[in-house]
Parts: C-alpha cells; sequence; structure tokens
C-alpha cells in the first residue's frame, strides 16, 4: 500500500503529537504519525502507576488543548501549587489530543507501525499487527520524534547483573510487591528514585526500612520556583537568580553554592557534594520527606545484585531475601549529542529551550511552518542536549538565553512564544506591575549579559557575543 504525506512523523508521543498539533495550526499540510505503540501517548503508556509530571499540567502537552483545569492543589506534597497530571490522565488527555488531530481531516495517526527508514520507492513502514509494509511518499519531511526517547523503568535492561535468587523488580511493580517485603533498597539516584522512596513512606513504610543506594547525589529544582499563572512571578525570580549567579560565579562549585544558597537548588543532603543534574524537581514537603531516609549507600554503581549481597564500584554490602530492591536506574531523559535540528528532508526534534520539551517541538513546529531556509530555522533553534551533571549546567542556560534573544527580533515567532499555552511565562504581563516581578525582572537584566558570556567561558566554549540586554520569554 502507498501513502502520501507532506510530513511523516515519527514516534506518538509528547514531542511527536506536540509538533503536529503546531504544525497544522500554523500550515495547509498533510502530517502522518506512526508509532509502535497500541496507541498515542510513547512512554506514559508504560509509566509506574503512581507517576506525576513533576511540572505543572499547566504546561504541558499539546498547544491547543489545556491539560487539566489550572485548578491549584489544597492537600498532599503538591498543596499550594498547580495540579501536576497522573499517569493515567496523561494517558487520557493524549488520546484525546491524538483524536483531534485526525478529526481535523489533516492527520493520519498509525498506531502498530514500525519506521525502517528509506525504502526503494520512499519511506518505508510495517504494520506491526499483520507484517505489511508500507511504502510512504513524503513530500517535504521525515520528523524524528524519537531521537531523545527516555529509557524508562519497564522497558530498560538493567545495567548489573542479577543472580537467579535475588529480589529485583522495576519501580512498576513497586505498589503489588511491597507488602511481600520487610525492608526496601531503592537503586537509583534521579526522579524515579526519589518517587519509589517518596510512594514508600506515604504509604505507612517507616524511614529506617528504606536503604537508599545513590551512585551520585542529584540537585533538584524548587518546584516552588515553576510555577505558571498567577504564581508566574516565581518563575521570573528564579531566572533572575540564575542570571545573578552565572554572572558571579568564579567556577562550577562557586557557581552551584550560589544557586543554593538562594534557594534555586536543593539536594537531599546538604552535607554532601551532588554532581548530577538532570532538571527535575521537588516540593519543599517532598524534600523533607527524603531527608528522613538516614541509610544511603554512596559506593557507586551497581555492579552484580545477589541474595546475601550487592557488588558496587566501590565495595559491597549485604543484603538478603526479606529485601526487596526496586530497580531507578533507566536513563530517562536521552542526553544524546547535538545534531542540526533541520535538516535536507528531515527534522530531528531536541530541546531548544532548557526543560521545555513540550514547547519546544511546537516551537519547532512553528519555525518550519514560516521560515523557508534551513540556516535561518537552525540559527532560531539550535539543539541544546539535555543535561546530565552539574558540568552541564552553564551550556544550557548561556544557549538557552542566547537562543531566546534571537527569537526577539523575529516579530512572529516571539508573538507565537508570548502567546502559546506551552510557555511558561505566558502569563508574566498580566503581572508585570507587582513589585516583586519588577525586581526580578531587574536583577535579569542586570546580570543576563554578563552572566550568558561567563557560563559560556566556565562550559569551556569559550565567552559567546554579547547579547546586549536579552529578554525573558514571554515578558514582552
Amino acid at each position: 500500500m502507498l501513502l502520501n504525506t507532506d510530513y511523516l512523523v515519527v514516534g506518538a508521543g509528547l514531542t511527536g503529537l506536540a509538533f503536529a498539533d503546531a504544525l497544522v495550526a500554523e500550515a495547509d499540510v498533510e502530517v502522518t504519525v506512526i508509532d509502535r505503540g497500541e496507541a498515542a501517548g510513547g512512554h506514559w503508556l508504560h509509566a509506574y502507576p503512581f507517576v506525576r509530571l513533576h511540572t505543572p499540567s499547566a504546561y504541558y502537552g499539546v498547544n491547543s488543548l489545556a491539560l487539566g483545569e489550572d485548578r491549584i492543589d489544597e492537600v498532599g506534597e503538591n498543596a499550594g501549587y498547580y495540579e501536576r497530571a497522573t499517569g493515567g490522565e496523561v494517558c487520557e488527555y493524549f488520546a484525546r489530543a491524538a483524536e483531534r488531530l485526525v478529526q481535523t481531516g489533516r492527520v493520519r495517526l498509525l498506531t502498530r507501525h514500525e519506521h525502517l527508514g528509506l525504502g526503494s520507492n520512499g519511506e518505508q513502514a510495517t504494520d506491526l499487527t499483520t507484517g505489511e509494509v508500507h511504502d510512504v511518499a513524503v513530500r517535504r519531511k521525515v520528523v524524528d520524534a524519537r531521537y531523545l526517547e527516555a529509557s524508562i523503568p519497564a522497558t530498560h535492561v538493567a545495567p548489573f547483573d542479577v543472580a537467579p535468587s535475588a529480589r529485583v523488580i522495576p519501580i512498576n511493580h513497586l505498589p503489588s510487591t511491597a507488602d511481600s517485603a520487610g525492608s526496601y533498597a531503592i537503586l537509583g539516584s534521579g526522579k524515579t528514585a526519589a518517587d519509589a522512596c517518596l510512594w514508600l513512606l506515604d504509604n505507612g513504610v517507616e524511614p529506617d526500612r528504606i536503604r537508599w543506594i545513590r551512585p551520585r547525589d542529584a540537585w533538584f529544582h524548587d518546584r516552588g520556583q515553576f510555577q505558571p499563572l498567577e504564581q508566574v512571578g516565581a518563575i521570573m525570580e528564579g531566572i533572575s537568580l540564575d542570571a545573578e549567579a552565572g554572572a558571579q560565579a568564579a567556577n562550577i562549585d562557586d557557581l552551584f553554592e550560589r544557586l543554593e544558597a538562594s534557594g534555586r537548588l536543593v539536594r537531599v543532603d546538604p552535607s554532601r557534594p551532588a554532581t548530577m543534574y538532570r532538571g527535575t524537581m521537588l516540593s519543599a514537603r517532598e524534600l523533607h520527606a527524603l531527608r528522613q531516609i538516614g541509610d544511603v549507600v554512596r559506593l557507586g554503581r551497581v555492579r552484580r545484585l545477589e541474595a546475601d549481597r550487592i557488588v558496587l564500584e566501590r565495595g559491597s554490602i549485604q543484603t538478603d531475601t526479606d529485601v526487596l530492591h526496586v530497580d531507578c536506574t533507566a536513563l530517562g531523559l536521552n542526553n544524546a549529542r547535538a545534531t542540526p535540528i533541520f535538516q535536507p528532508g528531515r527534522i530531528v526534534l531536541q530541546q531548544v529551550r532548557y526543560l521545555s520539551p513540550a514547547f519546544n517541538a511546537a516551537l519547532i513546529a512553528f519555525v518550519e511552518a514560516h521560515r523557508d531556509d534551513d540556516t535561518d530555522k537552525n540559527h532560531l533553534c539550535p539543539p541544546n542536549p539535555y543535561a546530565s551533571s552539574i558540568d552541564d549546567w552553564p551550556r544550557m542556560m548561556s544557549l538557552t538565553w542566547r537562543t531566546e534573544a534571537r527569537w526577539l527580533n523575529e516579530p512572529d515567532l516571539s508573538g507565537w512564544v508570548a502567546r502559546s499555552r506551552l510557555n511558561l511565562l505566558r502569563a508574566l504581563p498580566d503581572h508585570a506591575a507587582e513589585p516583586s516581578v519588577q525586581a526580578a525582572v531587574k536583577r535579569y537584566f542586570a546580570h543576563v549579559e554578563e552572566a550568558t558570556e561567563r557560563l559560556g567561558q566556565l562550559d569551556g566554549s569559550g565567552s559567546p557575543t554579547a547579547l546586549g540586554g536579552p529578554s525573558p520569554v514571554g515578558a514582552r
């Protein structure tokens, strides 16, 4: 069977759907979205049962459809903050978003299809149900929405050996298995491991029954500084603190000391050095809960798990069959190396502005719809790889600020950014008269040019050209 389409989007997760949604809103084109999964939703279809967004729902998803009700939670660890959708709610949302796209008559969604690449008659995709191979004639571009595909607990292969008698489960199985254990060992350093610990604590497990094996300690953002809409001033305050710290830092260690002192970044154990940075968030209540866990093992990554022993990079510790080991070591965000986003006949979706995957995908679609030259497009959308360690933070932030400055010289693009539901600062103009917002904007402008240059030096990439005062996105 031969299919014809303007764009072939490979991957129906967050970025694939956000791209397709923004593209059909901006251009009269036909789009085919294919995915090997049973439905749209990407890795969310395999998420652990108690997962939630770690950011507010207000700026997640596709641009044309709100997620949630922009409600502020009144109870729990998220009390006082904007709602965060559960995994189930996100899956239901993506099903609605995909259905709305198909109803436009310009989007075709093919689930249970695997992209095979270029064949003799165009792109090829195989139907995983029937085995039939389809030829796809793509008139414009193939869009790779899987380049940064996440590694998740349900599908990743454990990076350590497991003896047949050892008790180890992925976090997905924790709710159904937890009652069978006397104690627990959480393997991993990041947000998934933190979620496992918090689930146990929320379900009545005493902290002294939890051992946390952390190969490296991590930095987390305070979720209170990433609240949109009526609390958007906190985002501007946080960005201004980033700029101030970046302008004044003598080196990486000094930079993170400043960010911590300002409250911009936090770590579970302030007495221990933290080298991991993945851009994830915790609320103050979650941080307090995690600090109750005193049995923390810092001997590097797990190499082998046996019935009575855990072998790590820098030693071994005892365990036993009454301990349930929970594997939270999946990488999560893929920090693949940067490649040009716009290429001949191809678009590779990647991060542009830091910590904004949905926004970035929609932004790339807007640029594709309104610019003709790939060189111009790449100038407006340079790839900005995900961070893994503190050494990546300066590059990620300085590139974000340099890129945002370019957008301000493009009236149509900066206008779209200001209006976009996915722009976490979209409500800032409504609060511009507030003294705290004015102070934060003043601090930002006082430091951002120097910070951009200084962070470029800390990154080892040299001193970038001064920008002449870039403005925070949404503060037009």
